[in-house]
């Protein structure tokens, strides 16, 4: 089985099964001639192949996760451990400026797409609330037969269009502006506007954010968040590479918890000080999210839930995303992603571990310990924010129980 990459409208290379190495990668020798772009740190523009311990990591991790995953597999009749296959069935349209498909496809990438009725087509808001319904037994990312389609995490998401105050579904190989995020079930059902509630407090804290927005449509919550990776420009929409912290360091996702093998926050740190273009602003930037995770509760801020964005020939830390306050949930883990200090348990991490964690920086011990200080009063300020949101009308429970868990953890009063 063979597949082709592009990245945006250019052949960069090929994906393809072998009988005795598994999984390859190659980049077109003419691709390499022309020194185009790397898809991925990990995987540099070069004449040899990489083999499937090299490349996997990149391209299993366009795809989604977990019980999404398997439930997208179940649906096509796909093994969930093909990767080869739900790249064929999804990799249509991938995070950045990917595109995976079959080799006998004929290519319509292009670089810019105009928001119109050629490019794109108008979907009512019952439809969608239809297709939000029905997300159990027909996966969103295959809400429609004819969209391919893909995106990372473990969280059901629908990639959409959204123009002039309507939602549209992408044909012809055109962009996705937006991601539809429903909110979950049971103890879950307060994630969309936990989600939007933290996004808002992390806006209100001086970080890049993207724009959230939280729609009902009749008795349906969800979240829509603007992709950082797709840029409107007039009427027309076009693509900025992008690519995780796990893909750029070569790590499966799978692996994305620092406990299972996945990256620590030194090691994305380093890589951040290595590689982007003004590493200083970057690197501060991203200790910025990891506290201000820890500031609001979230105990799954992994190694996918950071990115390098490509915004023409600069490379940067992307804006905050994928932000909840996961300590809301009783029965979640209080166990977080990345280390902190000496610990993972949340409730046993101390001043003395953000001492711990500026020495492994090899950071002053004033910069991590005023950087946290400053977000927890910047979030607690922010409340009175969320508090006039008209969006947030009838989620008052849910904002006091986040506030409440922010005043409740000031981790720098404790020695």
């Amino acid at each position: 089985m063979k597949l082709k990459v592009y990245f945006a409208n250019k052949l960069a290379g090929s994906l393809f099964s072998t009988p005795d190495k598994g999984i390859v990668f190659a980049y077109e020798d003419s691709y390499v001639r022309q020194n185009g772009n790397s898809l991925s740190i990990s995987l540099p523009v070069r004449s040899d192949d990489f083999s499937q311990k090299e490349c996997l990591p990149f391209f299993s991790g366009v795809l989604p996760e977990g019980d999404v995953k398997r439930r997208i597999s179940e649906y096509l009749h796909v093994s969930e451990s093909s990767t080869l296959k739900l790249l064929q069935e999804l990799g249509g349209e991938c995070a950045g400026m990917i595109s995976v498909l079959p080799e006998d496809a004929e290519p319509n990438q292009k670089l810019i797409y105009r928001l119109d009725s050629d490019n794109y087509e108008e979907l009512s808001e019952d439809v969608l609330l239809g297709y939000i319904k029905n997300a159990e037994t027909r996966p969103l990312l295959k809400a429609n037969e004819e969209l391919r389609l893909s995106l990372a995490g473990a969280q059901e998401k629908l990639p959409l269009a959204y123009f002039d105050g309507k939602f549209h579904f992408p044909k012809n190989g055109a962009l996705s502006t937006h991601v539809i995020k429903p909110t979950g079930k049971g103890e879950l059902s307060s994630l969309a506007v936990n989600e939007y509630v933290c996004m808002k407090l992390a806006k209100y804290s001086g970080l890049s954010v993207p724009d959230v927005a939280l729609k009902k449509i009749q008795d349906e919550t969800f979240m829509m968040v603007e992709r950082y990776d797709r840029i409107k420009r007039g009427d027309s929409v076009v693509r900025l590479h992008q690519e995780d912290m796990c893909q750029a360091l070569g790590i499966l996702s799978d692996r994305k918890y620092q406990n299972d093998g996945g990256p620590g926050i030194a090691d994305i740190f380093q890589l951040i000080s290595r590689r982007t273009s003004v590493p200083l602003l970057d690197a501060r930037a991203f200790i910025q999210y990891v506290l201000f995770n820890l500031v609001i509760g979230n105990c799954d801020a992994h190694g996918k839930n950071y990115s390098l964005l490509y915004d023409g020939g600069v490379l940067k830390l992307s804006p905050i995303y994928d932000a909840v306050c996961t300590l809301l949930y009783p029965t979640l883990t209080r166990k977080v992603s990345m280390k902190i200090g000496s610990h993972y348990e949340i409730d046993k991490i101390r001043k003395v571990d953000l001492v711990l964690l500026a020495e492994q920086l090899k950071l002053r011990q004033s910069v991590i310990l005023n950087l946290y200080s400053d977000l927890r009063k910047k979030v607690l300020l922010g409340f009175a924010s969320i508090r006039e949101d008209e969006c947030l009308d009838g989620c008052t429970e849910t904002i006091d129980e986040i506030e409440k868990i922010v005043q409740e953890r000031d981790i720098t009063s404790d020695c």
